[in-house]
């Protein structure tokens, strides 16, 4: 590991597909725009660019070379302009072994290396041996700098206890995923492309002449029942693959998170990491008791930045207190709380309601819309009383909780000493009305994650912020945080309720 190497020659073609997916969008508007002109030689420019994207991927690996030395890793990359990379075990925060579908083919993994710098993500070495990575995870590991090879070894791989998502949670979870109106929205863009070439050709027209005499109503209920269950497939279908084998091993001092049918993906969270909790109800899982558990990391950062960490996809709304007192105990905590006043109601219907009553009836006269699209004007003014009802802030000596609701009701449990900032703010309409709005930051990913509530009493904010303003808590002296009159308990699935 002290001589310079290279990866798995695998890596040249993991390599072109990350610049393949990386330009799906590209190629798609390619494929669209190529296929509809004549003229323009299609088929040789989109070969052309996938064999450019396989040369590229090879040079790449290539030219990326790594070794590691006295606890640094060294890595040379770089087509036409050579860079250096130098990660010192000190700087390294976590280190994942993972491994997708083109390295499982050749039984080789990657190495995820983050820090947490202005970007988490500092090095991926994207195809080695087993026995490479873990020789690298040992080197760079803050054990490897004092203890021996058997003991660091020993250390990595020790278990704890570990917990699993049941099949049946699983299938549950994939059936009600917010994936589903994801996979609408593509579907119905790639439509919008397609549609065009799809009527010009002769196949549309076999294949309408095979269906039975319908009327044009029939036909566009059919296409969006149509949609509706193919984008529900591929959302039941991804977030299967997605979350299949679900792990999460506890340890002294990490939790490591596994998870994927075909892409393995591994990762390890150490403690000391976690910025913030927090338990989303979806609008389907809610009423069926079922709600799904996160982290924000600071030392984590994915493909798109966000260090938000699925802790546990789907459970039950009454194990929830359990098991967080198994997998991150000094996050299952209650504080009393309080809520918007009554006077508040007003605004938040006033927010959900007033642009999609105002769009409703700009268009419901010159389209001649039927009556029960007022259904919608009526649907969001019960949202805004929901949002209202849910709203709730809480706070003690050393965490605050944060209840709002957009869509998912979602409860946020931050530690104080991890605050970045907190921020009180009134616009001329909450002055006058003597609310305000309360805002909590904290480092989250590479851009950081903000937890908010509006429209609380303008006291009870300048209470909660001068509450912020105070030195770190000293256990010396432990007292109540405010001499408020609180009227509930946070979190909501406090046993006390």
């Amino acid at each position: 590991m002290f001589e310079f190497q290279r990866q798995h020659p695998i890596a040249a073609i993991s390599r072109a597909f990350g610049l393949i997916r990386g330009n799906l969008i590209t190629i798609f508007v390619f494929l669209i725009v190529g296929a509809r002109s004549e003229s323009f030689p299609f088929l040789t420019w989109i070969g052309g660019g996938f064999a450019l994207l396989v040369i590229i991927g090879i040079l790449d690996w290539w030219r990326f070379l790594f070794k590691v030395e006295d606890g640094e890793l060294h890595i040379k990359r770089g087509i036409f302009v050579r860079k250096n990379l130098y990660l010192t075990r000190d700087r390294v925060q976590v280190i994942d072994i993972s491994s997708g579908v083109i390295q499982r083919l050749f039984g080789l993994v990657k190495v995820d290396i983050q820090t947490a710098g202005s970007t988490s993500r500092a090095a991926l070495i994207e195809a080695v041996p087993q026995s490479t990575a873990q020789h690298i995870k040992l080197l760079l590991s803050k054990n490897g700098e004092n203890g021996t090879e058997d003991e660091t070894q020993e250390s990595i791989e020790k278990e704890g206890q570990t917990f699993g998502l049941p099949g049946k949670d699983l299938l549950i979870a994939a059936s009600t995923s917010g994936r589903f109106g994801i996979a609408l929205s593509i579907l119905g863009t790639l439509f919008s492309q397609i549609e065009p070439l799809i009527r010009e050709s002769d196949l549309f027209e076999q294949l309408f002449g095979m269906l039975p005499s319908q009327t044009d109503g029939f036909m566009i209920a059919a296409i969006i029942v149509l949609f509706i269950v193919v984008a529900w497939l591929i959302s039941f279908f991804s977030t299967l693959f997605m979350y299949g084998d679900f792990k999460v091993e506890v340890r002294e001092d990490e939790l490591v998170i596994s998870r994927g049918i075909f892409e393995k993906k591994r990762i390890t969270v150490p403690y000391k990491r976690i910025q913030a909790l927090y338990v989303t109800e979806g609008i389907i899982r809610q009423p069926l008791g079922f709600c799904s558990i996160y982290i924000d990391s600071a030392g984590y950062g994915d493909e798109k930045g966000s260090g938000s960490i699925v802790l546990f996809p789907l459970l039950h709304h009454s194990k929830v207190h359990s098991l967080l007192q198994n997998l991150v105990p000094h996050y299952n905590v209650h504080t009393p709380g309080l809520k918007p006043p009554k006077r508040a109601i007003r605004r938040y219907i006033i927010r959900s309601a007033f642009f999609l009553t105002l769009i409703t009836s700009i268009l419901y006269w010159p389209l001649g819309l039927t009556n029960w699209i007022w259904l919608i004007p009526v649907i969001s003014v019960w949202w805004g009383w929901q949002k209202y009802k849910d709203a709730a802030i809480g706070w003690d000596s050393e965490n605050v909780i944060i209840r709002n609701r957009v869509l998912s009701k979602k409860t946020a449990i931050i530690k104080r000493d991890r605050i970045q900032d907190s921020s009180v703010s009134s616009s001329w309409i909450q002055r006058f009305r003597n609310l305000c709005t309360t805002e909590v930051h904290v480092a989250s990913g590479d851009h950081g994650s903000s937890f908010n509530i509006q429209d609380i009493e303008r006291g009870d904010g300048a209470t909660y912020l001068e509450e912020m303003r105070k030195e770190r808590y000293k256990s010396e002296e432990k007292e109540p945080a405010t001499q408020l009159e609180f009227s509930l308990t946070l979190p909501a699935w406090s046993e006390n309720q």
